[in-house]
């Protein structure tokens, strides 16, 4: 079975509109899928840990998860045939 790679696809940009951060072209989709679920995992083991009062959550470390929230979708997202 075929599985398309990665594509290019910008995710963050910089103060002056420039690209950042991307999903790296020709990767291929299990281990890019691989990597959306880890980062996904952690997120929410993150989110877990806090909505039981274990730990909580400050203005950076919700930057981080948002961070690893649009990279896991900016990766799902690049394995999407347009």
């Amino acid at each position: 079975m075929y599985q398309h790679p990665t594509t290019p696809l910008a995710f963050h940009e910089s103060g002056r509109s420039h690209l950042l951060f991307s999903v790296t072209p020709d990767i291929p989709a299990a281990d890019a899928l691989h990597s959306a679920s880890e980062l996904l995992s952690a997120v929410a083991h993150a989110l877990d840990a806090a909505a039981t009062g274990i730990t909580q959550i400050d203005a950076h470390h919700a930057f981080v998860l948002h961070h690893a929230l649009r990279a896991a979708k900016a990766t799902v997202d690049s394995l999407i045939p347009t």
